[in-house]
């Protein structure tokens, strides 16, 4: 069954459950007045854990819910279903909400999904405080539920472009769901909020997002990367041309660095390099996988900027090939072993072989490393979020992991720290252990640059 008459079958069974009220295909214009937006400013600063509550009238609704992340992620349309939402009060009629996320919804056990909620799905017009959509994540393979979030504040302390992210006890139907990490979604509004632009290409740097150069024509990195703007005009010519630009290796280290620096914010693309190897971020593009990143053509500067997300594994929280020994001598250069064995150009033919941005890029790793990387800063932070949402965390039934689990790995290891795959570093002890060999690598580096 080919793909348009799969899609069409789908459709037509949606269009059957929206008549007995699962969906309700509204699209009205809100008539609440306008507020001054922030876009989240007062949300995501405010030093508390925020309270969601859902609440979601059709009959069956998790099934359903269930059903269509299945059955129309197959043919990739997101659906949603309708509900209200009340962030800390404030309520929203006819929001939309579907689950999302893939080894978070295969793997994790129970209904502690993560989701999407979609203010203007139904209502045009309708946003929270400037929001269109929240993403509402379940901290998988996590039993701190901490990692992501140091991550990202990590990204924003130092002005780099990420989603920002707190935390939110979850209620769906009066019941407590869970305490989840809320973070915005990388739209339109989020370009506008970090670059005053919202009409460049913006890329998803998924499945495999690696920058190796396939030719002119754009159809052979269709399943390589993801458009999402622009999708009628669908011209990556762009893209193209600095994928081309990236695998130029006639040039000379100097010649390079000028060229590439004329299309790409290359400090800020450095220091998110750093901080995923400092922190042992392992799905990201410059460590294990290339993907779990955005790539956004500014039509005010023309150039690229590389945008960091899901931090969930840091502090090495999963990885299928190294033991716990081996985690912690990972180069804080180009990781020596990963289970991507393809080329990856931009990250070769940058801090892999270029000795500029190689000594660029260890003044940054050297400045995280003996600022926000000391022990007792990072450890500062660990305990204060830790504090802040243990009693949240205590009464999530839902949970991954157990409340044991969640104090031990703070500080220590869980699982057999031999055997890969199967143990989940502590945050407080693999920071410890991985500086000894990263301030003894630094040094080295340094005499070797220099």
């Amino acid at each position: 069954m080919n793909k348009i008459i799969k899609a069409s079958i789908i459709l037509l069974i949606l269009a059957a459950f929206s008549t007995e009220g699962v969906i309700a295909q509204t699209n009205v214009k809100s008539k609440k007045p306008k507020k001054p937006k922030d876009y989240g400013k007062s949300f995501f600063d405010k030093d508390a854990v925020h309270t969601i509550r859902i609440n979601m009238h059709q009959c069956n609704f998790w099934d359903s819910l269930v059903y269509y992340k299945k059955v129309m992620d197959s043919i990739e349309i997101a659906q949603y279903m309708q509900a209200t939402v009340n962030i800390n009060g404030k309520i929203m009629h006819a929001c939309g909400i579907r689950i999302k996320g893939e080894s978070s919804f295969e793997f994790y056990p129970g209904k502690k999904k993560a989701f999407r909620l979609k203010f203007d799905k139904f209502v045009k017009g309708q946003d929270f405080e400037g929001l269109e959509d929240l993403n509402l994540t379940n901290n998988f393979k996590d039993p701190t539920m901490i990692r992501e979030k140091i991550y990202l504040d990590l990204m924003h302390k130092h002005g780099l472009p990420a989603p920002r992210a707190t935390f939110a006890k979850v209620y769906i139907n009066d019941k407590y769901w869970g305490l989840y990490l809320v973070n915005e979604n990388i739209d339109r509004v989020f370009l506008k909020t970090r670059f005053n632009d919202d009409r460049g290409n913006l890329f998803q740097g998924d499945p495999i997002a690696n920058f190796v150069y396939l030719g002119n024509d754009q159809s052979r990195y269709y399943l390589r990367y993801t458009l999402k703007s622009n999708e009628e005009k669908n011209d990556w010519s762009d893209l193209v041309r600095l994928i081309k630009k990236i695998n130029d290796t006639i040039l000379s280290d100097e010649e390079y660095v000028k060229r590439l620096e004329s299309s790409m914010d290359l400090d800020k693309l450095l220091k998110c390099w750093a901080i995923n190897n400092l922190i042992g971020n392992i799905d990201a593009y410059n460590m294990f996988y290339p993907h779990n990143f955005f790539v956004y053509h500014d039509s005010l500067t023309l150039k690229w900027h590389w945008i960091s997300l899901d931090g969930n594994y840091s502090f090495a929280a999963w990885n299928p090939i190294m033991n716990y020994p081996q985690l912690i001598r990972m180069s804080v250069m180009v990781p020596d072993s990963t289970p991507y064995n393809d080329k990856r150009p931009l990250l070769e033919h940058t801090i892999g072989k270029n000795k500029i941005l190689q000594k660029r890029y260890l003044a940054i790793v050297k400045e995280l490393f003996y600022s926000d990387f000391l022990p007792e800063r990072m450890n500062s932070v660990i305990d204060s979020l830790a504090l802040k949402i243990r009693v949240s965390v205590y009464a999530d039934t839902h949970k991954m992991y157990s409340n044991t689990d969640f104090d031990t790995n703070l500080n220590s290891t869980i699982g057999d720290p031999l055997d890969p795959g199967n143990f989940i570093p502590g945050l407080k002890g693999y920071m410890i252990d991985r500086r000894k060999f990263i301030e003894q690598e630094i040094e080295e580096l340094s005499r070797r640059l220099n």
